[in-house]
């Protein structure tokens, strides 16, 4: 047997195409809308449903539907005028309440006028058999394997609520539904129409076994085991298997028993899919769908690499038949997608470790016009405020008077006589108020939406979060921008609409910009550019997401986007294109010196930023002019340029009056990178002077000064800052107040007393501070990257090592520099 699959179709709530099942379930997208279903009692069923086919009942016309579109996308790769004349093979359910036989006879009819119909999940798999013996008898060339099944109906989910689980037993995914299709021929056909081959099926078995649903028999997994050990070798252990390994009690025990006694044909760390447990119970159109979704996750490259080529899929029908498939994948991302006009375009693979340009069929983006506003508008109610006000009174009291005569006249007919015997409640009915109803379009908006959230929310976990939590963050992020560059035709218009909506946060900005640069094409560049110049005026924290976020890509197109960034009138834009070219390494000497003279605060930081990642040579010609910055401008960018020259070791600034005065709660940043503890009455007249902030509790706490302990205590009592407080006062005297008294400042006095500090010493964690304390710090991963980044400003600046240390990028590149300066300083030590 050996029949090579050409084409694949999947539908179901987690989308509508085989794509869709690789990319949106592996990041958690989207969610299911609420059931619309309801019990006796009032209360929600859980059950998921394609929100862009309203849910009535789980009838033929729903599977037709559903299969409908699974048959559309497998048929694409073949010509339109050949796709009729494909003998079908249909796996439906057996016959149920609301799907008698009639129905699912029509059902089959329709999908194709002599198909040929399969009952159960394993059905699949029996008719891959029957596909094999007619190709093989020369009966044709190619055939189309269909499998559908819905619980989206009243009466679906009323047969199913009339065998409930066990309480005790492993809990059964949420009824569902889908549809799947696999386009399948011989090797001569498949070389007559030139299509690329998804992969190949080398066997398929189905037996009966003992136990099924509609018993309590016990699982022996007999039938498995006969049928798993009846597939083919493969060249080594089998590496991956899709089946339904954790949909219910009966199936992850007669795969769990089959495993232990066929351990010789798979590998002991095998790959592990199960399409119901990420999407719900699928019924009949379990088996050509776990199919189906193995061919697309190895050809998309969704798998670990060592998952290899050959898999097995496996389901289990309600009448306990087993059925088992032996397949190869085609190479992962082998082959082209239709991309109507445009060509053939390459399959698309997940993110690794860097952000690109993938080529989608997709619309491109068009900048809708501005809309000008008409004028007059304000004047027009102005004018009219009184007539419309006068008539409305007018009206408002003759509307009284006639309510006043209605209730006064106001008779009610009889009440309905009630019945006698209330009627029983239906075991399941549909709520019309609670159905989600989109189209598919707004489905997939839905899926841009929440993923570029997570992706914002990533962002700033990559920055406030915790630094071992980033191996784990970092690639769920890369999650979410794989969904959205497949989440459909409209997926980069409806990014740029998202980015235009939340201007406000720099986190939706930083996700904007990184979704829109992993689509390729000039217009994805353009969308950015246009964003960038929508952005508010005063938005600097916007600038330096939007290039922390570009500078995450890696794409043909970047340089000359950060060009024209740059050079834009466009303040924020322009401050944006300064610090991607800076951290890109391509703005030259000539641009510093521009930046560094422009008049608004956010470019001339943007420049700063960019002189520190000079070499210490060329950046020599700047200190002047950061010199001037500190006296001229504003407090933030004189901030960064006395950071810069304090770094670089110009100390004495630390206590210059005047500096302190311009820069206010800046300045506490200043006494953390070179104070010393005789310091700290002056940085306690500083701190009196402005209202504190977690900022400021930082640079205190970081300060190491035993006597600054009163003033962090006092700000246990704010509500606001308490919390950072605490974790202040951790960073200086360490975990030495149990969690459960972290904000009660007699604790901290009595275990701050009980450590003896020397008043003239400096602490980190109830340690004396030194190179080796601090550097173990920021190698802890305890640390945010903000933490870690103002504790190498420390070292830098006490040790005298004026290179930049980058730990913005990746996780594995920003460790790499992190590690290498960690190096550097402990030799210094």
């Amino acid at each position: 047997m050996k029949l090579t699959v050409l084409g694949l179709g999947l539908v179901s709530p987690a989308g509508a195409s085989a794509r869709d099942h690789v990319f949106f379930p592996r990041a958690g997208a989207p969610p299911p809308p609420p059931s619309p279903f309801v019990g006796p009692d009032g209360r929600r069923l859980d059950a998921r449903y394609c929100p862009w086919i309203r849910p009535s009942q789980a009838d033929a016309g729903r599977l037709l539907a559903l299969a409908r579109g699974a048959v559309a996308e497998a048929l694409a790769v073949v010509p339109a005028d050949e796709a009729a004349g494909i003998p079908r093979f249909v796996v439906t359910p057996a016959p149920r309440p609301g799907l008698p036989e009639g129905a699912l006879s029509e059902l089959a009819r329709a999908l194709g006028p002599a198909a040929q119909r399969f009952a159960g999940a394993a059905g699949a798999f029996a008719a891959l058999a029957r596909i094999a013996e007619l190709l093989a008898g020369g009966a044709g060339g190619a055939a189309l394997l269909v499998g559908v099944d819905s619980y989206a109906g009243v009466d679906a989910l009323a047969e199913r609520r009339r065998r409930p689980e066990s309480p005790w037993l492993l809990a059964p995914p949420p009824p569902s539904e889908g549809a799947g299709a696999l386009l399948v021929a011989s090797a001569e056909q498949a070389s007559r129409w030139g299509a690329a081959a998804v992969g190949e099926i080398v066997a398929s078995r189905h037996a009966p076994g003992r136990a099924t649903d509609e018993d309590d028999e016990p699982v022996d997994a007999v039938a498995m085991t006969a049928l798993l050990r009846g597939l083919p070798a493969a060249a080594g252990p089998i590496q991956a298997v899709f089946g339904q390994g954790r949909a219910g009690a009966l199936r992850c025990r007669e795969w769990q028993f089959t495993t232990a006694r066929c351990a010789e044909r798979l590998s002991p760390s095998y790959f592990d899919r199960c399409l119901e447990a990420e999407i719900g119970e699928l019924g009949a159109a379990a088996g050509v769908m776990g199919l189906a979704c193995a061919f697309a996750t190895l050809r998309h490259g969704a798998a670990p690499a060592e998952a290899g080529r050959s898999f097995v899929a496996w389901a289990i029908s309600r009448d306990g038949t087993r059925g088992i498939a032996l397949g190869a994948a085609a190479r992962t991302g082998a082959g082209k997608v239709a991309a109507g006009a445009e060509g053939a375009l390459p399959v698309m693979m997940p993110l690794s470790g860097a952000v690109i340009a993938r080529q989608v069929e997709r619309e491109a983006f068009v900048p809708p016009p501005v809309e000008a506003e008409e004028p007059g508008d304000e004047a027009w109610l102005e004018e009219g405020a009184g007539e419309v006000g006068a008539a409305a009174a007018t009206i408002g009291a003759a509307t009284v008077a006639a309510a006043a005569v209605a209730a006064a006249n106001d008779v009610a007919p009889a009440l309905p006589e009630l019945p006698r015997e209330s009627a029983p409640a239906p075991a399941v009915r549909l709520d019309a108020g609670r159905v989600t109803e989109v189209t598919l379009a707004g489905f997939y908006a839905s899926v841009v939406d929440h993923c570029a959230e997570l992706v914002a929310a990533l962002a700033r976990d990559r920055v406030e979060g915790r630094r071992s939590w980033l191996p784990e963050a970092e690639p769920r992020m890369l999650r979410q921008i794989d969904a959205i560059v497949a989440a459909g035709p409209r997926a980069l218009i409806e990014v740029a609409a998202f980015w235009e909506r939340w201007m406000d946060d720099p986190w939706k900005s930083f996700a904007g910009a990184i979704s829109l640069a992993a689509f390729a094409g000039d217009d994805a560049l353009a969308a950015i550019h246009r964003a960038a110049h929508l952005l508010p005026q005063d938005a600097e924290d916007h600038a330096i997401a939007v290039a922390e976020a570009l500078a995450l890509v890696e794409r043909p197109g970047l340089a000359g986007l950060a060009r024209a960034l740059s050079a834009s009138a466009h303040p924020i834009a322009r401050a944006a294109g300064v610090n991607l070219r800076s951290m890109r390494g391509e703005l030259p000497v000539e641009g510093i010196g521009a930046a560094l003279a422009d008049e608004h605060g956010a470019v001339m930081r943007a420049g700063i930023w960019a002189c520190e990642r000079l070499p210490p040579a060329q950046r020599a010609r700047f200190v002047e002019r950061l010199r001037e910055l500190c006296g001229e401008a504003s407090a933030g960018v004189a901030w960064s340029a006395a950071r810069m020259l304090v770094i670089g070791g110009e100390v004495e600034l630390v206590r210059d009056e005047a500096l302190s005065a311009r820069l206010g709660l800046y300045a506490t940043e200043l006494f953390a990178l070179a104070g010393e503890p005789a310091d700290w009455p002056r940085l306690e007249s500083l701190l009196g002077r402005h209202r504190p902030t977690r900022a400021a509790l930082s640079a205190v706490a970081r300060f190491g000064c035993p006597a600054s302990a009163g003033w962090m205590i006092q700000r246990l009592d704010d509500e606001a800052l308490a919390d950072d407080a605490a974790e202040a006062l951790r960073t200086l005297f360490g975990p030495v107040v149990e969690e459960a008294r972290e904000l009660e400042a007699g604790a901290w006095r009595e275990a701050i007393a009980a450590q003896r500090l020397d008043p003239r010493g400096r602490y980190r964690g109830g340690r004396a501070l030194s190179t080796a304390v601090a550097a173990e710090e920021c190698a802890s991963g305890r640390l945010s990257r903000i933490a870690v980044e103002a504790r190498v400003d420390e070292l830098r600046a006490r040790l005298r090592l004026p290179d930049a240390v980058d730990v913005s990028g990746f996780w594995a590149r920003a460790e790499a520099n992190l590690a290498a300066f960690l190096k550097v300083a402990r030799s210094r030590s």
